[in-house]
């Protein structure tokens, strides 16, 4: 079921989503760095279990710091950006509270049927 959020319900979880949001990005910088290693390693050597070990590991860490945030009901546009979507309703109508990574507040919204392009000012 669709958790609906209310601004200040989506302001007191940006604390811990720029936490999270953090660790996926930096996550994601060190699996395409451990995989361009690997790649060079695989192409050079047959294979590298140490390579495929560090990838896997990291790749563990991405999904459990994107689980978490997905547990919280918040929706992950885009991990790179740090661009989220809480889901709640404007006027009786189905929105999405919008934020990014650096923003100290919710400021934004959008209508279900568009997507960041569509962000109005609350």
């Amino acid at each position: 079921m669709e958790r609906i959020f209310s601004v200040e319900e989506a302001n007191s979880l940006i604390p811990e989503l720029t936490e999270l949001l953090e660790r996926l990005q930096r996550v994601h910088r060190s699996t395409a760095a451990v995989e361009g290693r690997a790649l060079r390693r695989l192409a050079s050597s047959n294979g590298s279990a140490d390579a495929a070990s560090a990838a896997s590991a990291a790749g563990e860490e991405y999904l459990t710091a994107l689980s978490a945030i997905e547990s919280m009901g918040v929706v992950v546009r885009d991990p790179e950006s740090g661009l989220v979507d809480f889901a709640s309703s404007r006027d009786g109508n189905p929105i999405y509270l919008c934020w990014r990574l650096g923003e100290d507040r919710v400021g934004f919204w959008h209508p279900r049927d568009t997507g960041f392009a569509g962000r109005e000012p609350l």
